[in-house]
């Protein structure tokens, strides 16, 4: 289930609408998109083959088509992370630690949850756990961290403007 939690926050916010409500006021967007049934035999399975992959870029083609026209997004691929990913730990310690990057980070959860922290200037800190459906933008030059929950498995499509623009710049560099 999707929820955003803060210290600051009487209880996690759960509702898509009080989540995106929130998200905005904090510069991120959140929207949800729904499975199309192409996608939904593929949910809950480890890898995806090279068609799959393609079979998922297809089936949401009308979506990524309004990003790409409205906002900027020309090159898309799917990443998939799972307890059976080599070296799984060493791939999220670059991800796990506060950072940004110089253009906006950009998910689609295909399938599984992941959880994004975020620590605005001037505000308190909050994260969102991120499941099946969820899409998200993470603006350039916000402060941010991302893992996996304790199912450490996630399919997740990225959107890019550019890859240049997606490189950490981290907020105390790892030694």
């Amino acid at each position: 289930m999707t929820t955003v939690s803060a210290p600051h926050l009487k209880q996690p916010l759960k509702t898509d609408a009080d989540i995106s409500r929130f998200l905005k006021e904090n510069g991120v967007l959140f929207q949800r998109w729904p499975t199309p049934p192409a996608v939904k035999p593929l949910l809950g399975k480890g890898a995806l083959s090279p068609e799959e992959q393609q079979q998922v870029m297809q089936a949401y083609r009308p979506q990524l088509d309004v990003e790409r026209k409205e906002r900027g997004y020309v090159q898309a691929d799917i990443v998939v992370l799972s307890s059976q990913t080599p070296n799984l730990d060493m791939m999220l310690a670059k991800f796990d630690k506060t950072h940004y990057h110089d253009d906006d980070e950009v998910r689609f959860i295909i399938d599984g949850e992941g959880t994004f922290g975020f620590e605005p200037v001037g505000k308190p800190g909050f994260s969102i756990t991120v499941t099946t459906g969820d899409y998200i933008i993470v603006p350039a030059k916000t402060w941010h961290w991302f893992t996996l929950t304790s199912s450490r498995a996630i399919k997740a499509m990225r959107l890019f403007k550019d890859m240049s623009g997606w490189t950490p710049h981290y907020k105390n560099p790892p030694q």
